[in-house]
């Protein structure tokens, strides 16, 4: 394919997406629990052109990354804050298309970026707790007043736990990476995902699943969903290697 041909199969696809707002598909909790009653985690795959460790890939337009993992994944994440990872909120437009649940990923401390996500087709919102200093109840019920799902990530046991108390049949991200330098555990991952699993909460496990072994320890120890973005980045294909990992 030329480069011309190639800039107009991207530019249709862009006047596609010029439009109102596109249906949210599917709830991601209802979908993760459909994976699990059938013995498997769920995978969500992540759209991510770059992070803040430096770019991904940029050479993998997002309708070609959804078409090679959609027969495989529950859900999709993508990446809509543009400065350090080179998102976008077309991006979110584009997963929308597949009809399956879509996780808008960004730092989210204001409603008019909820706002954003519904508009976009969003199903689910990425919410930092420590971002937001714990202090996430507004944001929550902005997202759940647009019909959308909160998804609360945490990095430690102690807001893990609070997290679940207050927010009970909710979804909560468990993150490796350690947000202050970036580097990640899956220790303590595991330790987080130990003290809040069988307490009524989906647990998504995120960030550093780099092969079918890391997954399969994660799900054994409790997490309902994996989430991977990096390494689906760089080789889509893997999606089939992660697709049928059985729950503990």
């Amino acid at each position: 394919m030329g480069f011309l041909s190639e800039v107009r199969r991207i530019t249709e696809l862009r006047v596609k997406l010029m439009s109102s707002r596109i249906a949210g598909a599917l709830s991601l909790m209802r979908a993760i629990e459909a994976r699990n009653s059938e013995g498997y985690a769920a995978l969500i795959a992540e759209y991510k052109r770059a992070s803040p460790s430096g770019v991904i890939r940029v050479d993998l337009d997002p309708y070609s990354y959804f078409s090679q993992v959609s027969p495989y994944a529950t859900g999709f994440s993508v990446l809509t804050e543009p400065f350090f990872f080179m998102g976008h909120p077309v991006f979110v437009r584009v997963a929308a298309l597949f009809n399956k649940p879509v996780l808008y990923k960004d730092f989210v401390i204001s409603e008019s970026q909820v706002d954003e996500a519904y508009a976009n087709g969003a199903s689910a919102v990425l919410v930092i707790y420590r971002l937001l200093n714990g202090d996430v109840g507004e944001v929550v019920d902005a997202i759940r007043r647009r019909g959308l799902e909160p998804l609360i990530e945490v990095d430690n046991v102690e807001d893990a736990v609070k997290v679940a108390e207050d927010y009970p049949n909710c979804i909560i991200g468990v993150n490796s990476r350690d947000l202050d330098n970036l580097a990640i555990s899956h220790e303590r991952s595991l330790e987080v995902i130990r003290a809040i699993r069988g307490k009524g909460v989906v647990i998504v496990a995120e960030s550093g699943v780099r092969d079918r072994g890391t997954a399969e320890l994660l799900a054994r120890e409790g997490a309902n969903a994996l989430l991977v973005g990096t390494a689906l980045m760089r080789n889509p294909q893997m999606a089939k290697e992660l697709y049928d990992i059985r729950l503990g």
